[in-house]
């Protein structure tokens, strides 16, 4: 018999409420002992003693003792009701009237005591089963009955599973779960998912009550607090940008002006020496003449160890603290003069990278020193070893790409660094690219020329497409090699490659803050570029032998050489090896930077795969159940998620793939999870994580728990709409990249002739726009005349090549000056925080009608607005709080601001709407002068191509410094020109 027959058959005689909590005893423990007994006294009219029978195990007994003696007396074979009727209406007269014989007499009596014995069993059934059963429905109801009091002994192995239901179901009724039991009852919830209905349950009747409980959730509006975020983030950088002012103010407070000082004093003595052409002191006689003073005029030094001891005298002032960068590779003894001059020491490196070089320095094993004398590697060692408190710092900023750090982050520092991750959906910034055909020249000239070959072709190859990028957005290069005399090979072809191709000259010159770098293993640490090449330079030799000598890699420390080289990458590392994975052989050497260049190879090969217990740049399922739901909603509405991308302790919640590129993110949704609510302060909570993943890339959208519970649809919505927005808008840049890239020559426009020039008391009153790097006097370019108005072309403006039809400006439309007095401007509230959004308007309408505009140039712009005739750094300071959404391009006359995604190589040329709209050669971008040289390719072929552009824009006198600035956009154009 099964489970639910038997329940069905239970539930006949059993009734919970009359059971007892203390008889959920276990079942199976039968009383066999017992079941003659109550069959005894059933049978003898004796009581049976319920009252003593207080455990469950006693009353299953009852139960199925008494089941069996209601099986037995009620055997009446045949005999169904009618017959039973019948029976009794042949014998009642009999019976009554006391003819009836003794056999019948008998009879009878058994009959009544069989009848009384029952309704005593059947009432002493009814205790412990808590219900009295009937079959009055039924046609044969002994037969009935026989047969369940059958059943219910042959499932007596199941009765201890039965009345544990009763027990907790009992419970549940008291503790008000009625409508959980009734729907596990009626097979609406299983068994295996009550927990799950339950805690949904609860939490849905918890949760309201909790919100409106707490004020802090029951008022929460995600407007409101997205503004808090906004204006905690605006007054932050406010701070930040003052806080240097208020330390250079700090630190100039009471030094007197130069003219004041005395000559016999301490300043005075300085500016007698600067004063001379041959000083007669020495520089660190000065310091040591200066005690009072030299703490004002220089608070903050940068010196090396050696400058130190060179440079300040012995009894010099101490300093407040000192700080060692790059500790790792200063010597204890080198460090030791330069902490006794401060207070407090800080000390920073990483233990990880390359230690000091010491080709000279003593060697303690041949000195019979104690242990715990003996001189550690670096003062870095030697302050962890002395048990100055340590404060690692995780975050890793440097690396665009994961891939980039993953390696060192498993190998070297046990995952412990947070790193972010990139908006592609397939990281390979670090790529191999075998040389199978290099050679390894053993033993001569130690290099490997097939491979040096390789690396500069790749970089000559990078930079000459780099060359057609503005300047600003040409990344950096770097070349590491395992030795010096691979780098000195490489520096050889990149020579003879810059002699070939002199624009390559722009890379290597040293005036730039990054030039092009060649260096070795020993000498790379502290440098970072955008791509690095990475040159193996091992490989078989001659002979075709490969052998396990990696030089500095085999030697004590030679991980911490690997280390440094494979994390100066910025974007990009890419790996030239004559080697794979599979051909080191780790048997061979024991040097722990052979095999962690084996495990390198490998993870450059096949990726974050190649990492232990990393399948996948992605890992981890969704954090949380909002989680769960936020990614559940999206889905539904077609959008693909990959749950927490990353491979680092930080990931993104949720990444959107993009649907028209394939290996990119559209976005990331972030939520107000585990990882927002573990950051230590607001600032990284709510600014520098998300401002670094949008540095990286990232279309970073945030969605609140608090306003998911409130208002789930209207809350999927607007996240629905923010990434189609995304698309919509990524979709539009790829169509007018897509545009842009065929169109080369551009529609220039209508012709523009040449005209008069300007009275002299009008160019004297037009004036310029400040600007620090323009010193000379401005050359305003002339208005243009009416429509209509043809002046003669003797005017002498336009050089006599450019008189022909062929002569053009392209135009943009007309410039004109943004009419700012429709602004309700407050002088006195420019500072004030509530101001914010006047300042944000004025400067959005200046861009909009004027952009591409300089920046200082905007700032004129709003402060005369205020009524201010000069523009300082305060108010600049201010101003630039708003110009964060806005490109830039850096040129020689200051920075130009643009409309987000609009910068390009060549603009049109726009004319001044009026005379009050003329602009000099520095206020016009780069794009627009370079566009009118491509509109009028004969400038080119003049002998003063820069004074013949200056004629056809109307300037009558040029100055050095916007002859530099025409040259600069004729060269552009010239590149243009020749990249069609």
């Amino acid at each position: 018999m099964g489970k639910r027959k038997v329940q069905k058959l239970l539930q006949g005689y059993v009734t919970e409420g009359v059971a007892d909590p203390q008889h959920d005893l276990p079942l199976l423990r039968l009383m066999q002992d017992r079941r003659a007994t109550v069959e005894a006294n059933i049978l003898s009219g004796k009581p049976i003693g319920f009252a003593a029978l207080d455990t469950d195990t006693r009353r299953i007994d009852q139960i199925l003792s008494i089941a069996e003696r209601l099986r037995q007396t009620l055997r009446l074979p045949g005999l169904g009701t009618e017959d039973l009727k019948a029976l009794l209406q042949a014998t009642a007269p009999s019976l009554r009237s006391g003819a009836a014989d003794s056999t019948m007499r008998y009879g009878a009596a058994r009959f009544l005591a069989a009848s009384a014995a029952f309704e005593a069993a059947k009432t002493q059934f009814a205790i412990p089963a808590g219900k009295t059963p009937s079959w009055a429905e039924h046609d044969n109801p002994l037969t009935e009955l026989t047969t369940a009091m059958g059943d219910l002994l042959d499932a007596r192995h199941l009765l201890r599973d039965w009345t544990s239901w009763c027990g907790i179901r009992r419970r549940a009724v008291s503790q008000n779960l009625g409508a959980l039991v009734d729907d596990i009852e009626a097979g609406l919830v299983r068994p295996a998912e009550a927990q799950s209905a339950f805690r949904l349950a609860y939490v849905r009747w918890w949760l309201p009550a909790t919100l409106d409980a707490d004020p802090v959730l029951r008022n929460f509006r995600r407007f409101q607090h997205e503004h808090a975020i906004e204006d905690f983030r605006e007054i932050d950088d406010l701070v930040r940008a003052q806080a240097s002012l208020r330390v250079i103010s700090a630190i100039a407070h009471g030094l007197p002006a130069v003219q004041s000082v005395p000559r016999n004093s301490e300043l005075g003595l300085l500016r007698h020496q600067m004063e001379l052409q041959r000083p007669s002191r020495s520089i660190r006689e000065m310091i040591g003449a200066m005690p009072s003073s030299f703490a004002k005029l220089a608070p903050c030094m940068l010196m090396s160890p050696l400058s130190i001891a060179q440079y300040l005298p012995p009894d010099q002032a101490l300093f407040d603290v000192v700080i060692f960068d790059e500790a790792s590779q200063i010597t204890t003894w080198d460090a030791v003069g330069a902490i006794a001059r401060a207070h407090q020491t800080i000390i920073v490196g990483d233990p990880k990278q390359l230690p000091p070089t010491n080709f000279f320095g003593r060697n303690e094993e041949d000195e019979e020193v104690v242990e715990h004398e003996k001189d550690l590697e670096s003062i870095l060692d030697e302050a962890k070893a002395a048990g100055i408190p340590v404060r690692d710092l995780r975050w890793h900023y440097r690396s665009r790409n994961e891939s980039l750090i993953a390696f060192s982050n498993h190998h070297y520092y046990q995952n412990r660094l947070i790193t972010f991750p990139s908006p592609t959906v397939e990281d390979r910034a670090v790529q191999l690219r075998k040389i199978t055909t290099g050679i390894y020249d053993r033993g001569k000239s130690r290099t490997n020329r097939i491979e040096a070959q390789a690396v500069t072709d790749d970089a000559v190859s990078r930079m000459r497409r780099w060359l057609a990028l503005p300047e600003k957005d040409r990344p950096t290069l770097g070349v590491i090699t395992f030795n010096a005399q691979q780098q000195s090979l490489i520096l050889d072809l990149f020579d003879k490659a810059r002699q070939t191709e002199p624009e390559l000259e722009w890379f290597f010159a040293d005036e730039r803050i990054e030039p092009a770098i060649v260096k070795n293993l020993e000498n790379v640490q502290g440098d970072e570029r955008d791509i690095i090449l990475f040159s193996i330079t091992f490989s078989q030799d001659n002979a075709g032998k490969r052998s396990m000598d990696f030089g500095a890699l085999n030697r004590d420390g030679g991980e911490r050489r690997l280390n440094v080289a494979v994390t100066r990458a910025r974007q990009e590392l890419i790996v030239f090896s004559g080697f794979a994975a599979d051909q080191i052989d780790p048997n061979r050497t024991k040097a722990i930077g052979v095999q962690h260049l084996k495990a390198f190879l490998d993870f450059a090969e096949r990726g974050a795969v190649a990492l232990p217990a990393q399948e996948r740049g992605s890992v981890g399922a969704l954090e949380s159940p909002f989680e769960e739901a936020v990614a559940a909603e999206l889905e539904k509405r077609g959008w693909t998620i990959v749950p927490q991308v990353g491979i680092s302790g930080f990931r993104v919640d949720i990444g959107i793939r993009h649907p028209d590129l394939a290996g990119a993110y559209l976005a990331g949704v972030e939520c107000d999870g585990a990882t927002y609510h573990s950051s230590a302060t607001a600032r990284d909570r709510d600014k520098v994580r998300e401002q670094v993943l949008r540095g990286l890339g990232w279309n970073i959208v945030r969605v609140w728990s608090t306003d998911w519970w409130f208002d789930l649809e209207g809350c999927t919505e607007r996240l629905h709409a923010s990434l189609a927005a995304l698309l919509e808008e990524s979709r539009r840049k790829q169509a007018e990249q897509q545009e842009s890239e065929p169109a080369i020559h551009w529609d220039m426009g209508h012709k523009v002739d040449p005209m008069d020039p300007l009275p002299a008391e009008d160019l004297a009153s037009a004036g310029e726009p400040e600007h620090p790097s323009i010193k000379s006097e401005p050359e305003l370019v002339a208005a243009p005349l009416a429509t209509g108005e043809r002046p003669s072309a003797s005017a002498g403006i336009l050089p006599a090549a450019a008189h022909s039809t062929h002569d053009t400006v392209p135009t943009g439309g007309r410039y004109r000056l943004t009419d700012l007095t429709g602004f309700s401007t407050s002088p006195d509230q420019f500072y004030d925080f509530v101001y914010r959004g006047t300042l944000r308007s004025m400067v959005d309408a200046v861009i909009e009608q004027e952009g591409p505009l300089r920046e200082d140039v905007l700032a004129q712009r709003i402060a005369r607005a205020h009524g201010w005739l000069r523009t300082g750094n305060k108010i600049r300071e201010r101003i630039d709080l708003h110009l964060r959404e806005f490109d830039r391009t850096e040129e020689s006359s200051g920075s130009f601001l643009w409309k987000r995604g609009t910068v390009v190589d060549l603009l049109d040329y726009r004319m001044p709407f009026d005379a009050d709209a003329r602009r000099s050669i520095a206020d016009i971008p780069i794009a627009e002068l370079a566009a009118v040289v491509v509109a009028n390719e004969d400038i080119l072929e003049q002998s003063d191509p820069a004074l013949d552009l200056a004629r056809l824009l109307g300037v009558e006198r040029l100055a050095a410094i916007s002859r530099s600035r025409l040259d600069e956009a004729i060269d552009r154009a010239q590149r243009n020109l020749a990249s069609t």
